[in-house]
C-alpha cells in the first residue's frame, strides 16, 4: 500500500513538473501589434520576433518593412523625419513630395509608362504612383497551419497618374483609367532561424489586359555614425555569369556618367570647378565605388555618398547580399531564378542603387518579370531573406542554410578540410563523408546566425571519401546542406 502511494506521488510530481515546464517554455516566435514601437510614433506597428531577428511592418508607411535586424544590427535605413506620418492617396505630387519612409518598399514596373503628360504620352514620373507606394495599407495577423503571418494589402492603384508640368505650373489630367492594380504581401518568420519568408501578389483589378511587374527594394544603412562618410564598409554583391547578358551584349550597365555625377555633386553636395584638377580627378567619372569582380562570378560595389545612380545586371544565382563590414554581418535576399524565356525591365532582374537622398543609403533591388495579366488575374513572387554573422567577404554563394565566404577545400598535405560560413539556422554543424561502402557523420560544433562558423577539420577517413557534405542539423533532426566537396 505504501509503495502504491509512493508510486502515485511520483507520477503526480512528474506530471506537475511537465505541466509547469510546458507552461514556462516560451514559443520562440512572437507576432504582435505594438503602439509607438521604438518611439516611431505610429499607433500600429506589426512586429515579428524570435531570439535572432526582429521585423517591423508599418501599415501607415505604405505597408513598408522598416526593421529587419539581426540582434542589434539593422539592415534597413529608416527616415526619422517621417516618424508617425501618413499620407493620402492623392496622386497630384511633385518631385519634392516623395514620401520616402525608408525600409523595404516596391514600385510597379515598367516605370516608364506609369504617368501621362499634358500631350497624352505615357511617361515616367518620380515620385512613383502613390496608392501603391506611399499611402496607408490595410494589415492583419493571420494564423494558417500554425504559422502566424503579417499580411498587408494596398489600395487600388489607378494608372496612368498625373505629372506636374513646370512650364504650365499645373498637373496633367489623365483622360481615362487604363489600369487598376492592387498589391498584397504575406510575411512570416521561423523559430531558431534568421529567415524571413515573403510572398508578393500583384492583381489586375481593372477591365483591361495589362503588362506589369514589381521592383522590390531594400534601403540599407550606409554609415556607421551620422557624421561619418564611411561607405566603403557597406557593400553589396551580385552573382553573375557570362551566360547571361543584358541587351547590346552587356554584362552590366552603370547608370552614372561622368557628366551626371559631376552635375549631381555640383547641385547637391558642393560647388565644383572644372579648372580644378583635383575636382576633375575625384568627381568627373562614373564613380569609384564600383569595386568590380572580387571573385569568379561575383561583382561588388560599396556605398558612395557622392553619387546618385546604380548598376543593373542579371543575377545568375538568384541572390543579392548586403554586408555591414564593421559589424561582420550579412543580409541576403533569395528570390526566384532568372528565366531567359521571360521579359524583364531593361533585361535585368537585379539592381544595386546608390542614393544621396536624405542621409544616403544603398539599395538592393529585385525586378520580377513583366507578366501579362488578364482582368482579375494576378501573379505571385516569392522571396526569402536571411541574416548571419560572417568572418570575411566577399560573399561567394548563398542558399537557404547560409552563406559561403570560403568554400570547402581539402588540403592533401595535412588531410584537413576548411571553410568559412555564416548560417541562417541554429543547430549543429555536421560533416557527412560519402565513401564507396557507405556514409559516416561527424558532429563538429553548435552554430547559430549570431556566430560566424570557421571550419578546420582533420580525419584519416577523408582521403577515402568520394564526396563530403557540410550540413546543419536542426533541433528536429532535419539536415540542411550548406556546402559540398566532390573528390
Amino acid at each position: 500500500m505504501v509503495q502504491n502511494i509512493k508510486f502515485i506521488l511520483i507520477i503526480c510530481i512528474l506530471l506537475t513538473t511537465n505541466i509547469i515546464s510546458s507552461q514556462n517554455k516560451k514559443k520562440d516566435v512572437s507576432v504582435s501589434v505594438v503602439k509607438n514601437y521604438k518611439n516611431w510614433k505610429w499607433d500600429e506597428v506589426f512586429v515579428a520576433k524570435n531570439k535572432f531577428i526582429s521585423i517591423a511592418v508599418v501599415p501607415d508607411a505604405a505597408g513598408r518593412v522598416l526593421e529587419y535586424n539581426l540582434g542589434d544590427v539593422p539592415s534597413l535605413w529608416i527616415n526619422p523625419k517621417l516618424f508617425g506620418k501618413s499620407f493620402s492617396s492623392d496622386e497630384n505630387v511633385k518631385i519634392k513630395d516623395w514620401r520616402n519612409f525608408g525600409g523595404y518598399r516596391l514600385v510597379p514596373i515598367p516605370v516608364k509608362n506609369c504617368a501621362v503628360n499634358k500631350n497624352g504620352k505615357k511617361v515616367k514620373r518620380w515620385p512613383p504612383p502613390v496608392s501603391i507606394g506611399d499611402a496607408p495599407y490595410q494589415a492583419k495577423i493571420t494564423n494558417k497551419d500554425n504559422i502566424k503571418s503579417i499580411d498587408v494589402v494596398s489600395g487600388v492603384q489607378n494608372l496612368p497618374v498625373p505629372i506636374f508640368d513646370r512650364k504650365t505650373q499645373s498637373f496633367s489630367i489623365p483622360q481615362k483609367i487604363d489600369e487598376q492594380l492592387q498589391y498584397s504581401r504575406t510575411l512570416h518568420i521561423q523559430e531558431n532561424s534568421s529567415l524571413v519568408f515573403i510572398n508578393h501578389t500583384l492583381k489586375n483589378k481593372g477591365v483591361n489586359t495589362i503588362k506589369r511587374g514589381l521592383k522590390i527594394s531594400s534601403q540599407h544603412v550606409s554609415r556607421s555614425k551620422p557624421e561619418l562618410e564611411d561607405g566603403e564598409n557597406f557593400v553589396a554583391h551580385i552573382p553573375f555569369s557570362e551566360e547571361y547578358k543584358l541587351p547590346q551584349n552587356k554584362q552590366y550597365e552603370i547608370s552614372v556618367t561622368p557628366e551626371s555625377r559631376w552635375r549631381y555633386i555640383n547641385r547637391n553636395r558642393m560647388k565644383l570647378d572644372k579648372n580644378n584638377p583635383e575636382h576633375v580627378k575625384k568627381y568627373f567619372n562614373h564613380g569609384t565605388n564600383w569595386t568590380g569582380v572580387v571573385a569568379p562570378g561575383i561583382y561588388e560595389t560599396h556605398y558612395d555618398y557622392y553619387l546618385m545612380g546604380g548598376i543593373q545586371m542579371i543575377a545568375s544565382k538568384s541572390w543579392l547580399s548586403y554586408v555591414n563590414k564593421i559589424e561582420n554581418t550579412v543580409f541576403v535576399k533569395i528570390f526566384e531564378p532568372y528565366n531567359p524565356e521571360l521579359v524583364y525591365e531593361d533585361g535585368a532582374n537585379s539592381v544595386i542603387f546608390h542614393s544621396g537622398l536624405e542621409d544616403g543609403y544603398l539599395e538592393t533591388e529585385i525586378k520580377t518579370p513583366i507578366y501579362t495579366l488578364q482582368p482579375k488575374e494576378s501573379f505571385n513572387y516569392k522571396e526569402i531573406h536571411g541574416a548571419a554573422k560572417i568572418i570575411s567577404t566577399p560573399i561567394l554563394d548563398v542558399n537557404t542554410t547560409g552563406v559561403i565566404t570560403k568554400k570547402i577545400a581539402f588540403n592533401k598535405n595535412n588531410g584537413t578540410i576548411t571553410g568559412e560560413y555564416g548560417v541562417f539556422k541554429e543547430g549543429i554543424a555536421v560533416i557527412r563523408i560519402y565513401k564507396k561502402n557507405g556514409t559516416e557523420e561527424i558532429n563538429l560544433e553548435k552554430v547559430s546566425p549570431l556566430k560566424a562558423f570557421s571550419m578546420q577539420f582533420s580525419s584519416i577517413k577523408i582521403p577515402n571519401a568520394t564526396s563530403i557534405e557540410l550540413l546543419i542539423k536542426t533541433a528536429n533532426n532535419t539536415y540542411h546542406v550548406l556546402d559540398t566537396l566532390t573528390f
